[in-house]
């Protein structure tokens, strides 16, 4: 990773420094950084600190907050108070005034309980040798329980499993009307299904509607996630969840180590890169901006004094404007200040802009291909409960 730019001003200074310990910055966050006025002058900065939490741990790390700021060519002052009868800290951070540090209350006596006996810690039996019949019946044990676990997290009603059982014996199809059918035998005529009740099937990734004999015939095929699932139903027979219509019409959570898990955690995870570099992106924004406003403010004060206006609301220097030799001289204008004038004046730099965050993205892993048919797989699905 690149390294950071020096700070330019000690907003972005003390700023960087808080958000390096952990602290988020803004609105909703934990700090703010802003300015101290008197009679229209600013005389420093300071961090409003927002919450406990931000009490604390400017209250923990305020000598090396002193340290990096230090570092960095701007010198901020962290104070810490302690109120009669509290002990929580009450932190504040300026770069101006004196520094307060209370000692933090000495905690109220209590009495000692009773020593604890230590627990006693059962040896770790010894695991067979691999390939004997004990680690072949250990194995089966583990992968027995393993798909006792899936089993029991998939939440299905008796008529969920029945419809997944259905897909997979390619008796749910919709006939020439669009209307979705129950064919448990070919040639029937079949039973009209709610197609709302497949929609948490679709989403969890057990089935999918599919087009096998070309656009016009469509039928709900099973995907491998609802193979796996139907099959440890079968197997483990776990107690169906009763559910209302209702409730079927609810979200489902897909197969446990299956397909679709994992398409949602790679997407879940893909997003939160996402929104890191977003952030990031955010940060350096807030610096150039905060820097450009510290430039924006010396610029105006100059001109401020040079004028003689003691109010400068609504009032500010024209595009481009640097104070003459004469101007210096009368109203000892610092060197550093002048010749940063007139850097950008020869070179003036736009506001920076925020970027813009984007619209929040619904996190939907690609559909998983449905299976083809195979008459050899149909012994699976003769006995969904």
């Amino acid at each position: 990773m690149p390294s950071q730019p020096a700070p330019s001003s000690p907003t972005v200074a003390i700023a960087r420094v808080l958000r390096d310990l952990g602290l988020t910055q803004g609105r909703g966050g934990d700090f703010r950084v802003t300015g101290e006025y008197r009679n229209g002058e600013r005389i420093g900065t300071y961090v409003l600190l927002l919450g406990s939490h931000a009490d604390e741990v400017v209250a923990e790390n305020a000598d090396e907050i002193e340290r990096m700021v230090g570092e960095t060519g701007f010198a901020f002052r962290v104070s810490v108070r302690y109120f009669e009868g509290k002990n929580r800290p009450v932190a504040s951070i300026a770069n101006y005034g004196s520094r307060v540090r209370d000692t933090p209350p000495a905690p109220a006596a209590t009495e000692e309980a009773p020593a604890e006996p230590e627990p006693v810690v059962d040896e770790v039996p010894e695991q067979p040798e691999p390939g004997t019949l004990g680690a072949r019946f250990l194995e089966g044990a583990r992968t027995r329980a393993w798909g006792r676990v899936r089993a029991n997290a998939l939440g299905w009603s008796k008529r969920q499993a029945y419809l997944i059982a259905s897909a997979g014996t390619a008796a749910l199809s919709y006939d020439a009307n669009g209307v979705l059918r129950d064919r448990p035998r070919p040639g029937w005529p079949g039973t009209p299904v709610d197609e709302a009740r497949l929609a948490p099937l679709i989403k969890a990734g057990f089935i999918g509607i599919s087009e096998p004999f070309g656009p016009g015939y469509r039928r709900v095929s099973m995907t491998a996630d609802g193979r796996d699932a139907l099959f440890l139903w079968n197997v483990y027979r776990p107690t169906p969840v009763e559910k209302d219509r209702k409730q079927e019409r609810e979200d489902l959570k897909p197969l446990i180590g299956g397909e679709t898990a994992a398409r949602l955690a790679d997407a879940l995870a893909e997003d939160e890169r996402r929104r890191r570099a977003e952030r990031a992106a955010l940060y350096a924004a807030l610096d150039e901006l905060h820097a450009w406003e510290d430039r924006e403010e010396k610029r105006v004060e100059v001109w401020a004094k040079v004028q003689g206006f003691t109010h400068r609301l609504g009032r500010t220097p024209p595009a481009g404007w640097v104070p003459t030799d004469e101007e210096i001289a009368e109203h000892f204008l610092d060197p550093q200040v002048v010749d940063d004038l007139r850097a950008e004046a020869a070179r003036p730099t736009p506001k920076p802009q925020l970027p813009k965050s984007g619209p929040a993205r619904l996190i939907k892993p690609d559909p998983l291909p449905l299976l083809p048919d195979a008459t050899e797989q149909l012994s699976l699905f003769t006995e969904a409960a």
